[in-house]
């Protein structure tokens, strides 16, 4: 896939073996397939945050899935339930995978801050505002008219910041993407968005604007893997075949914007569901592709989106740093994409 020379390949190898390799952003129910797990083992990714909970979940829910969760990683002796940094470290040099819990929404929170602290200590480090729709904290980013945060969601905000939880606005509209850079006093992620230069997805991929604000703020944008937010044609938003490649065009975007302390990857990947080739009931591209193809692309809404060549399972993680050896990344510079930079923000957020 990459013209590499025997050194460059064996560099490769190496870099990947040493780094710390984190995914931002887990695809849903990976947990519950063991063939995702060894894919995930054999793609060398230390961490990943998996989505446990997002906009079909209450409180009680969202408890159910963390309990549901930890009852997987207790019973796989390769998983590691990490809740700090310490513990991505460890499972680094144990050779398992760090388990982080992700919220792809705040609906588990419902209107009470104080689940925020009970969230907080059963585990979950990072949640994204808003999902799609508009909720009690802000608008997705498939709503018909687009707000900032509520008042509401600058307490939700304030009170992540004081527990040490991360604020991500993957899916939030443009306008609750720049009120959480701005109210946030901590940096925030982009955990799965891509760049919206390269490819017009609204929402979902982010502006230079947004960019270079998450980037002053200390933040990280993870490039994700999914196809629509990679390549489509500009006039009709269809969905076109991409390749790792594509992927390194957006990271060497960002890179070129605003350095290289701010980007790593999201894939936001479940390989069964590669495997099965069928849109999940609950997938966005099922339910919000027909209504919305300027944010979701257009295309099947039956057949899954092939993921990129060189990405399509998990295993096949180490392509990244094959394409940044290839693209003339410094070792130290492949090491934050890979995961240093998402492990600075955890050292800074979770305190």
């Amino acid at each position: 896939m990459f013209d590499l020379t025997k050194d460059q390949a064996q560099r490769a190898a190496d870099l990947h073996q040493k780094a710390i390799v984190i995914d931002a952003a887990v695809g849903s129910n990976v947990l519950e397939y063991p063939k995702d797990i060894e894919r995930i083992l054999e793609g060398g990714l230390t961490a990943g945050c998996h989505t446990i909970a997002s906009w079909q979940h209450d409180f009680l829910a969202a408890l159910r899935r963390i309990d549901r969760t930890s009852q997987l990683v207790t019973n796989d002796p390769r998983l590691f339930l990490a809740k700090s940094v310490k513990d991505v470290k460890e499972a680094k040099e144990t050779g398992k995978h760090a388990v982080l819990l992700f919220f792809q929404d705040t609906r588990p929170v419902e209107d009470n801050l104080r689940n925020l602290s009970i969230f907080r200590e059963l585990g979950v480090k990072t949640i994204q505002l808003t999902y799609n729709n508009q909720n009690l904290v802000g608008t997705g980013c498939c709503e018909r008219s687009y707000t900032g945060l509520s008042n509401f969601g600058i307490k939700v905000v304030e009170e992540m910041n004081r527990l040490g939880i991360v604020v991500d606005v993957s899916h939030s509209a443009d306008e609750t993407t720049m009120d959480a850079i701005n109210f946030s006093k901590d940096p925030i992620l982009f955990s799965h968005s891509s760049v919206r230069a390269l490819c017009n997805a609204y929402g979902r991929n982010k502006t230079d604007d947004q960019i270079k604000a998450l980037a002053e703020k200390g933040g990280v944008i993870g490039i994700c893997w999914q196809p629509f937010m990679l390549k489509r044609n500009k006039a009709t938003h269809e969905v076109q075949s991409c390749t790792v490649e594509d992927l390194l065009n957006h990271i060497d975007y960002v890179v070129n914007l605003v350095g290289v302390d701010h980007v790593g990857f999201g894939s936001d990947l479940a390989d069964h569901v590669q495997d099965e080739k069928i849109t999940p009931s609950h997938s966005s591209l099922r339910i919000w592709r027909p209504l919305r193809p300027d944010v979701f692309g257009a295309g099947s809404t039956e057949v899954y989106d092939s993921f990129p060549e060189g990405l399509a399972r998990s295993s096949e993680a180490p392509n990244i740093t094959r394409g940044l050896v290839s693209r003339g990344y410094s070792d130290q510079e492949i090491f934050k994409i890979l995961g240093e930079n998402f492990l600075r923000i955890y050292e800074t957020v979770w305190k």
